[in-house]
């Protein structure tokens, strides 16, 4: 096998590799993302739709982080006010809104929202040059 044939090879076999890095890191970025979720949970669903991995691309792999809830779009994002559309919520087809707090009903014509409380940027910003780290090593072994 010639000395390029021998280059060609390693290469393609990190690339292989490279996915199972970027799963770990994926999963990584999960658990950690759920364990710092700073919002309250009643049921869990929110925290335990959190999801992490990696998939392979056609230059190599890819890992992600993401919700896998619309609840936690609005967790990331926030609503009404301090949400994409900046305007209150108001109701569609009544006259008011209504909802429980706290075991009591209220009515109300329109609500702030409430601010974001993101987790998947920060999370992955915190661990960026962690996985800037991990890459380079894996490149230079």
């Amino acid at each position: 096998m010639a000395l390029g044939d021998q280059a060609k090879e390693h290469l393609n076999r990190k690339r292989a590799g490279l996915h199972l890095l970027a799963v770990s890191i994926g999963k990584n970025l999960e658990a950690q993302a759920k364990r710092d979720a700073s919002w309250k949970d009643r049921t869990g669903n929110t925290r335990r739709a959190i999801h992490g991995g990696g998939e392979k691309t056609s230059k190599g792999a890819m890992a992600f982080l993401a919700h896998g809830s619309m609840v936690g779009t609005y967790l990331e994002e926030g609503t009404g006010l301090y949400g994409p559309h900046r305007s209150p919520i108001v109701p569609k087809n009544a006259n008011a809104l209504r909802f429980t707090m706290g075991g009591r009903v209220i009515f109300a014509k329109q609500t702030k929202g409430m601010p974001a409380q993101p987790i998947i940027r920060p999370t992955a910003d915190k661990q960026w040059p962690e996985i800037k780290r991990a890459v380079r090593k894996y490149w230079e072994g």
